[in-house]
C-alpha cells in the first residue's frame, strides 16, 4: 500500500521528492491511528468516496464541458458526437455506428462490469467491517449501493478516454492504433 501511495504521488506531483511523500503518508496513516477504532473506518471511507467522486467529476468537467483551448477540438461533447457518427464501428455494433447502445461488446462489457463491481464490493474488507457494525438490512443495502456505484467510476473514465481517442482519430482521418494494438491494450 505504501508503494502504491508513493507511485500515485509521483505521478500526480511533478518532481516530488521522497521526503515529502514520506511526510504525506505518515500524516495520513498517523491521523488514521490517532482517531482510532471502527469510527475511523467510516470517516475515511466517506472521505475516500467523496474524494474519488469529486476527482472524477472534475476530470469529466474539465475534459468534456470546460476543456482548455488546445483540447477543445478533441474533448467537447460536439467533438465526441462528430467522432461517434463519423467513424465506422466494428461489425458487432448496430448499423456499424458508435452512436448506439446496441452492441455485442457493450453487452459483454456490461455483464463483466456487473460481476466485477459486485465482486469488488463483496470482497472488500472495509465493506465487511462496515456491514458487521450495521444492521443486516442496512448492510445489505450498503453492499448493493456500493456495487452499483462502481459502475459510475468505470463508465466515466472509459467513456471520456474512448471518446477523446475517437475524436483525435477522426481529426487525423484514421485510427491512431491498429486493431491488434487496441486488442493488446496498447495506450500509445
Amino acid at each position: 500500500m505504501l508503494l502504491a501511495g508513493k507511485s500515485t504521488l509521483e505521478v500526480l506531483i511533478d518532481g516530488v521528492n521522497n521526503e515529502f511523500i514520506v511526510l504525506v503518508l505518515a500524516a495520513l496513516f498517523g491521523s488514521y491511528c490517532l482517531v482510532g477504532g471502527l469510527g475511523t473506518t467510516f470517516y475515511f471511507a466517506y472521505l475516500n468516496t467523496a474524494l474519488t467522486f469529486i476527482s472524477l467529476s472534475v476530470f469529466v468537467l474539465y475534459t468534456s464541458f470546460y476543456p482548455s483551448e488546445n483540447n477543445k477540438p478533441y474533448t467537447t461533447l460536439e467533438a465526441f458526437y462528430q467522432a461517434a457518427t463519423c467513424i465506422k464501428a466494428p461489425d458487432g455494433n448496430y448499423e456499424n455506428s458508435f452512436a448506439t447502445f446496441r452492441t455485442e461488446s457493450g453487452l459483454i462489457y456490461g455483464a463483466v462490469l456487473l460481476v466485477m463491481a459486485t465482486s469488488t464490493s463483496f470482497t472488500s474488507q472495509a465493506n465487511w467491517q462496515s456491514t458487521i457494525s450495521a444492521k443486516p438490512a442496512q448492510g445489505f443495502a450498503g453492499f448493493m449501493i456500493a456495487a452499483y456505484l462502481w459502475f459510475v467510476v468505470h463508465i466515466m473514465v472509459s467513456y471520456t478516454a474512448t471518446m477523446t481517442y475517437f475524436a483525435v482519430s477522426s481529426e487525423n482521418g484514421t485510427h491512431l492504433l491498429s486493431q491488434s494494438e487496441i486488442d493488446n491494450g496498447r495506450l500509445c
